[in-house]
């Protein structure tokens, strides 16, 4: 028996796919290792412990109330009107963005759905999309998924406090046709942040060349040693061509909420409505009501989170710095250090293989582009003592298979 057509989920695992390769190779690499026993202290490292970094209080309570009659069970499908004004009144107060709730607002089931919805109203197999590389692990796939094609565009974060873009390669693949710029800010993995400057160029070349960004901002209030943000949304001309990207899943702790917003010109979150409607209908309804409360009972909270990470990043930044085994970029936000092994004959993959056996769980840098090869990321959101336990073991593993190749 034969199928009438061929899944676009498995067109797309048959697409050259560096990622799922990667992926592959892991695996192999850990049945040569031989059957993977946890150790007796053991630690993930590939997101935040939220039991050391709970939610706000209000969330719960917010959350109670609209399930207890405060809210309704099936909200529009881009979500509460209320919360949507609150949520709009909110980032602008706090992030300048100003914006109609009614028509340029979006509430979707996590910042992930989010941006597949994004995708979707602006990509299809005649589209091109540049990324730059290292970034976020999953849009590259998404893209693919959607039948479009991938444009990598190098990004510097190796010799400079930002980040830099290559922009005559931006601007050469919008030359040729591409049509859609995707990016975070700051940047996963390697949390760095885009200066203003940077961003200005980028807008000029999408403007010129008629074409949209995504910008993912997840961690855009996870900002270390003041350092400067600018919206891509608020360069000129970029208001009517840009889908930002936000949520309370991180800084906030919130990810077991589900809750994503977009803010995107009308026309724009009329398709990421059309999406949303067919693939998950809704942010959680009850959930939604959380985010009236978003950037504005948080505000001493997020202040308090951002000074523990940043301690916690330095920890972790002189602990890697410590070994001869890594190089260290030192991250302006997000929860993560995105270290570069130094010993050219140890890969990524190896490298998570053997960690994962020692009981460290990472994300291999291949997982976020070519460039990201040779890297590993840490998330530094865990407590202080487990987090400096599982740089003690990290080094002890690079140090001995570097000493072995």
């Amino acid at each position: 028996m034969s199928l009438l057509y061929e899944p676009r989920r498995l067109q797309y695992l048959a697409m050259p796919d560096l990622a799922y390769a990667g992926n592959r190779s892991l695996r192999d690499l850990e049945r040569e290792l031989g059957r993977i026993q946890t150790p007796k202290q053991s630690w993930d490292l590939t997101g935040a412990d939220t039991h050391v970094f709970p939610p706000p209080e209000y969330a719960i309570k917010e959350m109670t109330r609209a399930a207890t009659g405060g809210g309704v069970t099936y909200t529009p499908y881009r979500g509460d009107p209320g919360v949507r004004e609150a949520v709009a009144a909110n980032i602008t107060a706090h992030l300048g963005m100003d914006l109609d709730p009614a028509t340029e607002l979006i509430l979707t089931p996590g910042t992930q759905s989010g941006l597949f919805a994004a995708l979707s109203a602006l990509v299809d197999e005649h589209v091109t999309v540049v990324l730059p590389d290292p970034d976020y692990l999953l849009t590259e796939r998404m893209v693919r998924y959607l039948r479009a094609d991938v444009v990598r565009v190098s990004m510097d974060f190796s010799n400079s406090v930002a980040p830099t873009l290559d922009l005559d390669a931006v601007e050469a693949a919008l030359h040729d046709g591409a049509r859609v710029f995707v990016f975070s800010n700051p940047n996963n993995p390697s949390g760095g942040v885009y200066e203003p400057q940077m961003l200005v160029g980028l807008a000029r070349l999408l403007v010129q060349y008629d074409a949209y960004a995504i910008a993912d901002q997840l961690y855009c209030r996870l900002l270390y040693d003041d350092t400067r943000y600018a919206h891509l949304r608020e360069m000129p001309g970029m208001a009517e061509r840009t889908i930002t990207l936000l949520g309370p899943s991180k800084t906030e702790s919130l990810s077991g909420y589900r809750l994503g917003v977009a803010v995107a010109p009308p026309a724009l979150i009329d398709a990421m409505e059309e999406v949303l409607c067919i693939s998950a209908m809704r942010a959680p309804a009850y959930a939604q009501h959380v985010l009236t409360r978003w950037m504005d009972l948080d505000i001493e909270l997020i202040n308090k989170r951002v000074g523990e990470y940043q301690s916690l990043r330095d920890l972790a930044v002189e602990k890697l710095r410590s070994s001869s085994a890594f190089e260290v970029y030192v991250p302006q936000g997000t929860s993560y250090v995105f270290p570069k092994i130094i010993d050219p004959e140890l890969t990524d993959q190896q490298v998570a293989a053997a960690l994962r056996r020692a009981g460290v769980v990472i994300n291999p840098g291949y997982q976020f582009g070519a460039c990201g090869r040779g890297h590993i990321r840490i998330c530094i959101a865990q407590g202080r003592q487990a987090l400096s336990d599982a740089h003690d073991t990290i080094i002890d593993v690079v140090e001995g298979l570097s000493s072995r190749s």
